[in-house]
């Protein structure tokens, strides 16, 4: 049994003629024909009552439709997960990600990249940047994506600038400058991360502090006037424009920091792809937020 005869016999037996299942494969009639009855040869059955020119699937093809559909639709996967692996494009990819990019930045990000690569399985997990290095180094990511300051030049892919937040009914906000030793007296909504074991906090300043592990929890907890914190622009820019949010006039903040990606497999295509687009949405999309 080979895989043209089987597709014949279903394009034939979806098509309703010969003639019509040809023009749907781009082959000949007699072509078609031919393969179709070396499959009721190799099954010893007839699949279509022939009659003139009319063509009628038999009862037992047509239990056996659904099955050739299935085994049709496995050989196509099978080419096209090989020519994939030819290409060099992952069966694959485990994506870890911080959230300092906007969510709907990357729910349009992976729809378009299931649009280019459909035959690649994607994994995301969330977690702080600061944990990425371990994910990377012990397999259990391919690529990751994040803000670190700290990041290695060969690693960085552009600059996200930082702000220090308030809600406006904080009474931080009433100050015209905010020195360390103002925000010191209030509790700081701090990004909290695993590091040798230990939870550690990101640029403590006072003794009271709230630590959370995602900036869209630590920005949520300054909104309803939890606190102060430093926060990636990208994740508050709406908030400031409609004024929920306000900046501080403050040096204590960072002006900006690095947006960066670890990689296992730079060079494969799916991996490839999704590092150009997070570069191109720093220095287009999101250039000077």
């Amino acid at each position: 049994m080979r895989i043209e005869q089987v597709e014949a016999f279903v394009k034939t037996a979806e098509c309703g003629s010969f003639a019509n299942a040809a023009i749907a494969l781009g082959m000949r009639r007699s072509t078609v024909s031919a393969a179709v009855s070396a499959l009721e040869d190799e099954l010893a059955i007839h699949l279509f009552q022939r009659s003139g020119n009319s063509l009628q699937i038999t009862p037992i093809a047509q239990s056996l439709l659904a099955d050739s559909q299935r085994l049709l639709q496995s050989a196509i996967r099978i080419r096209q997960l090989s020519n994939q692996h030819l290409e060099g494009i992952e069966s694959e990819l485990r994506v870890a990600r911080d959230d300092a990019l906007p969510e709907v930045f990357w729910h349009q990000c992976m729809h378009d990249l299931h649009v280019e690569f459909p035959q690649t399985s994607t994994s995301v997990y969330l977690l702080p940047t600061q944990e990425h290095h371990e994910f990377i180094d012990n397999g259990i990511v391919d690529i990751s994506f994040g803000v670190n300051n700290a990041v290695d030049p060969n690693f960085r892919l552009g600059m996200i600038e930082q702000r220090t937040v308030v809600s406006p009914v904080h009474p931080l906000a009433n100050l015209a400058q905010v020195t360390e030793s103002d925000l010191s007296q209030y509790t700081q909504i701090c990004l909290t991360f695993l590091q040798k074991g230990q939870l550690v906090i990101q640029n403590q300043i006072g003794r009271q502090y709230s630590g959370l592990t995602m900036y869209e929890l630590i920005r949520d907890a300054v909104l309803r006037g939890d606190g102060w914190a430093i926060l990636p622009t990208t994740l508050i820019q709406t908030h400031l424009k409609q004024q929920q949010l306000v900046s501080l006039a403050t040096e204590t903040a960072l002006s900006a920091t690095y947006f960066q990606c670890l990689s296992r497999q730079a060079n494969r295509k799916v991996a490839t792809w999704l590092k150009n687009r997070v570069t191109h949405a720093l220095t287009h999309e999101f250039k000077g937020w």
